[in-house]
């Protein structure tokens, strides 16, 4: 029998004794509803630490992360700035970057080749016009600088 999300919210009892207190409820572990409903409200929200800024000294490094379901590159430019995008193709929309982390130019998509600079630009397209415009390139996500990187 499934329950209702407002039911698994009042499972717990912001009332009890500190001394009292367990853990969260266990359906708060596992329900999708739940999880939707964390995501949304808590996660996207708000910041949340994504790596740590010596992950991507040298120019070219990158590390990918999922930030409340969203698919994130976070990369130094050959510029030497550091940049987050959402780690998607803009034409087909898959995820670029497999890898967790290295050390790369450009990142390539894997449907259709359109090819991304590591400072988010469009470099090219396979069979297709160039359409270098910069609206064309990764969509940037914001961040906060600092030692630990929060998206």
């Amino acid at each position: 029998m499934q329950r209702s999300l407002r039911s698994l919210v009042n499972l717990y009892n912001p009332d009890h004794a500190l001394e009292k207190a367990w853990t969260i409820p266990s359906p708060w572990y596992f329900d999708r509803e739940f999880f939707e409903l964390e995501r949304t409200g808590v996660f996207a929200p708000s910041w949340q630490a994504v790596g740590r800024v010596d992950q991507i000294h040298e120019r070219g490094q990158f590390f990918t992360a999922d930030i409340a379901g969203e698919p994130i590159v976070v990369a130094r430019g050959e510029d030497g700035v550091l940049r987050a995008f959402y780690n998607v193709c803009r034409h087909h929309a898959a995820v670029v970057v497999k890898e967790s982390a290295g050390c790369a130019k450009q990142f390539r998509c894997p449907y259709h080749g359109w090819t991304y600079g590591n400072d988010g630009t469009l470099k090219g397209m396979v069979e297709f016009a160039i359409l270098n415009e910069p609206k064309m390139g990764w969509c940037p996500c914001a961040w906060r600088p600092g030692r630990i990187l929060f998206l």
